[in-house]
Formats: structure tokens, C-alpha cells, sequence
């Protein structure tokens, strides 16, 4: 009979087996580019902790390095956030398990360690200008955050990825201040993603992997969806609600943004928040996903996620989980 130390240890040797796939190119090319970009600090701090456990370590992705977390909280609230020139850390995409050849080189940044933007897509689109500073331009994008998923049926705790963005500009929609970005000739439509549609296919259909990313995934405390799992489809579209009035209901924002991305042609809505689409923004021709994850229903944010530790976190974990796992699908389609 195995005690707990040897189960754990077994356990996490299969899960860290994973699939066996090859990953790496016929021919020699450059390394990759990728960026990934969270919006809060607390989202990125369960990305960073997915990505940092050594119990489950993709073989397909080196140990973290140059890591810069936590970060030290600057006293002044008002003050620039300490170290904002740099990524949380650097991890590199292998061709195959302990394998020399490097596929992709991955950015792990947060918009909160960047600048104090409140909440402003303006000044979140103007503190990633360090984010393209930092090297040459990216060869591929990743926005990560969380956001609601719609419906009655909880889809707590699970992730989901896409490429398509649909970006409403909510200031119309309540009385009271509001920002005022735009991307000009991409508002209220359908963008879709430059990623290749074999990337999300090769995902949903390599079942090793989705099983790896179910099984790493925690339970978080309020109403969690009956299974745990990764929602990955080519036709999966992201809302991001930007300048949004204050102190503006936010259920009535996102029902309003909902409707209006099905009348442009969405049939698969699976993640309603504010910033994938200002990331999308900035690096226009670069293949771009987001990974997203669901701590909360649209409209019972304050019911069942807002201010909790307990939701947020193993959401936010759940994500990195499946950012883990596919970032060497990504790294090839992207290589292609």
C-alpha cells in the first residue's frame, strides 16, 4: 500500500508525463516571442502559482526564471508599482521532453504591475507600451483574466479559451463618468483571432491533456460547476464591456453587451469582462487567444465571487493550469 508521500509522488509523475507528443520543428527557426498578459494582480497571482508548482510541471516547459514574485507593494498608493519594467518571470517552450530545441521564450505580465490605471482601458493600453519596450514584437499574444460566463448553469472554477473578441463600449449605456478608448473600426464587431484554428482543435482533441488540466484543477467555494474543465472551441467569442460609466450596474452592462454581440453573430460566448480586447488591440496582427477564467455567472459577481479569496484564487489557478498545458499547442501554431 502506497502512504500519502509515495501516492503523491507517483501522481505527480503521471500527470507530468503527459502527452508525449513532439512539439519540435523539421527545420531550425528563431525562437518565438509570447506574451501573456493578465489584467490584476490577484488573476496573475494564481497564473504564477500554476505555473511555479513542482508537483505538476509540463515536461514541455522549463522551470521559471528571472522571476520577480511577489512584488513588493509600493507604501504610496499613488506611486508607480515597483519593478513595472519588468515580467513576473520567463519560461521557455521546449520542442519535446528535455529536449534543447526552444520553441517560444513566454512573458508572464500584469497590466496592476505596470501602472495604477484604475480600471481605465486608456491607461491599461498605455501601460503596456512597456510590455512592447521590453523586446522585439511579439510572435504571439495571451490575455488572461476572469470574467463571467452566461447562462444559469455554473461553469465555476472551469477555464475557457478562445480567439474571437467582441469589444462594447458601454458609455452609453448609464448615466456617469466614463473612459473613452476605442479602437477605431473595431467597436460593437467580431475579431476574429490570427491563431491558427488548428491550435484549438489540436487541444479539444487531445484527451490525455484535457485530463491532465481536470485533474490539477481545484474546487473553488461558491456554487462550482459539476465538472471541472477546459472550454475550448474555434468559435469561442470573448465580450470586453470598455468604458464602462461609474458606479453603472454591471448585469445590466453585460446582458446589453451579450445581446449585442449575438445580433453581430456570436453563437458561443464564453467569457464576459472588461480588458481581453484592449490587449487584443495592441498587437493587432499578432496571433492572439485568451484564457480565461470563471470565478462567477454573469450578474452574481457579488454573490459568488466578489472579494473572495476562496473564489477568485482557484479560479485564477484553474486557468494557469490550462495556460500550462497548451502554451506548447500555441507555440507550434504560431511557429507554422
Amino acid at each position: 500500500m502506497l502512504n500519502r508521500r509515495a501516492f503523491l509522488a507517483t501522481a505527480g509523475a503521471t500527470l507530468i508525463a503527459g502527452s508525449t507528443r513532439s512539439f519540435a520543428q523539421t527545420s531550425a527557426a528563431k525562437t518565438n516571442r509570447i506574451v501573456v498578459v493578465a489584467n490584476r494582480y490577484h488573476e496573475a497571482d494564481g497564473l504564477m502559482a500554476a505555473l511555479c508548482n513542482r508537483m505538476a510541471r509540463s515536461p514541455f516547459l522549463t522551470t521559471p526564471y528571472k522571476i520577480d514574485w511577489p512584488r513588493p507593494t509600493n507604501p504610496d498608493p499613488n506611486a508607480a508599482p515597483i519593478d513595472s519594467e519588468k515580467p513576473r518571470c520567463l519560461i521557455d517552450v521546449l520542442g519535446a521532453p528535455l529536449d534543447k530545441t526552444t520553441l517560444a521564450t513566454v512573458e508572464i505580465w500584469c497590466i496592476d504591475d505596470l501602472a495604477n490605471t484604475n480600471g481605465d482601458s486608456s491607461a491599461k493600453a498605455k501601460a503596456m507600451e512597456k510590455i512592447t519596450a521590453y523586446g522585439t514584437a511579439p510572435d504571439g499574444v495571451v490575455a488572461f483574466g476572469t470574467a463571467g460566463y452566461p447562462g444559469l448553469a455554473s461553469n465555476n472554477g472551469c477555464a475557457t479559451i478562445g480567439g474571437t473578441i467582441f469589444i462594447h463600449d458601454a458609455s452609453n449605456d448609464a448615466v456617469g463618468d466614463h473612459g473613452n478608448w476605442s479602437w477605431p473600426g473595431y467597436m460593437e464587431a467580431l475579431v476574429p483571432s490570427k491563431t491558427p484554428a488548428s491550435f484549438f482543435e489540436s487541444v479539444a482533441a487531445d484527451q490525455k491533456t484535457l485530463a491532465a488540466i481536470n485533474l490539477e484543477m481545484i474546487t473553488p467555494l461558491t456554487h462550482p460547476a459539476s465538472v471541472l474543465q477546459l472550454i475550448i472551441a474555434p468559435d469561442a467569442v470573448g465580450i470586453s464591456s470598455v468604458n464602462i460609466p461609474k458606479n453603472a450596474p454591471y448585469c445590466d452592462i453585460d446582458t446589453g453587451a451579450i445581446v449585442r454581440a449575438r445580433a453581430a453573430g456570436a453563437t458561443n460566448i464564453t467569457s464576459v469582462e472588461t480588458t481581453h480586447g484592449v490587449i487584443r488591440s495592441i498587437w493587432q496582427e499578432t496571433p492572439f487567444i485568451y484564457v480565461t477564467a470563471i470565478p462567477n455567472r454573469v450578474c452574481h459577481f457579488p454573490d459568488e465571487a466578489q472579494s473572495m479569496y476562496a473564489q477568485e484564487f482557484p479560479s485564477s489557478h484553474n486557468a494557469g493550469v490550462a495556460l500550462k498545458h497548451v502554451l506548447p499547442f500555441f507555440a507550434k501554431a504560431i511557429s507554422q
